[in-house]
């Protein structure tokens, strides 16, 4: 199932006015594509939580398919994760995450042939196999909330989720509630003067679990000061040459069976120029207990 991205098109009338739009720096655009989103899953545990990413944008000349885990104890990936290229991989640096995350992928930039889907996404898994029988991914957990990028309602706001399913009615609800959200403050660039630097930029995605206090029960965080605590993660993202941040969207919030851990995915998107691109992001958060 394919989660295509979302912006407007303008419709063009005749050859004329299609020669003024393309002359215009904001020009009509090829499709972009979001790649698909499979969650692995969490560890028994909760600690650790993967997730694949699958296809190139549509446009592109390179294949996409990448494996991340992240690991609750860092917030960040797990050791020798990720593994594989997202659509941006191909555009980065050498020092670039991403183009680490190839390590040991053999491919000619001048040919595509040799960057298709299916052979990275073969060596990737072989790449990976063996980390991933360790952590044993074997607890699905439950999708909480999240606005997918299949989901073209209107939605404003932080995404909210409960951490299992409630009726809230007539007396007040008895599920932890949750606010999450995702932020990456990278300076306004009202021309797209991104879309011509040459080199990467480094920035910090940040994202934050803050539990709700119920409003009938103010108390609650005094009594429970670790269930109540507000966790956040930054992680270092960087903005590879020629590329325009646009937005980040959590698409998914997953709680493991045992509610020990909540992980967070977020679709990162990216105006390149010629089309739109997304990659996507993840953590997990350690749930405690008083």
């Amino acid at each position: 199932m394919h989660r295509p991205l979302r912006f407007a098109a303008l419709g063009l009338a005749t050859l004329g006015l299609a020669a003024l739009v393309a002359a215009h720096p904001l020009a009509a655009r090829e499709l972009g594509r979001a790649p698909d989103l499979r969650l692995l899953g969490f560890s028994a545990d909760g600690r650790y939580f993967g997730l694949e990413q699958d296809g190139n944008d549509g446009v592109s000349e390179h294949g996409a398919f990448a494996i991340d885990v992240a690991d609750a104890s860092t917030g960040r990936s797990a050791t020798g994760f990720p593994r594989g290229a997202t659509q941006l991989a191909f555009q980065s640096e050498a020092n670039d995450p991403r183009r680490i995350a190839l390590r040991g992928f053999r491919f000619k930039e001048d040919d595509e042939a040799t960057t298709a889907t299916e052979l990275i996404r073969r060596w990737a898994r072989g790449a990976t196999r063996r980390s991933l029988q360790a952590l044993r991914l074997t607890d699905p957990g439950r999708r909480l909330g999240g606005y997918a990028l299949t989901d073209i309602s209107d939605a404003t706001g932080p995404v909210k989720v409960m951490d299992q399913p409630d009726i809230i009615g007539a007396h007040p609800g008895t599920a932890m509630k949750y606010t999450v959200t995702a932020t990456m403050p990278v300076p306004e660039d009202p021309d797209l003067a991104c879309r011509e630097r040459e080199t990467s930029e480094n920035h910090r995605l940040t994202i934050t679990l803050a539990p709700e206090i119920p409003e009938w029960d103010r108390e609650a965080a005094t009594r429970a000061p670790k269930a109540f605590r507000t966790q956040s993660v930054e992680l270092p993202h960087t903005l590879p040459p020629k590329t325009c941040f646009t937005r980040a969207q959590v698409t998914d919030v997953v709680r493991s069976r045992n509610g020990r851990g909540i992980a967070v995915v977020v679709a990162i998107i990216y105006d390149v120029g010629f089309t739109d691109s997304a990659e996507y992001r993840t953590t997990v958060f350690r749930i405690e207990q008083d």
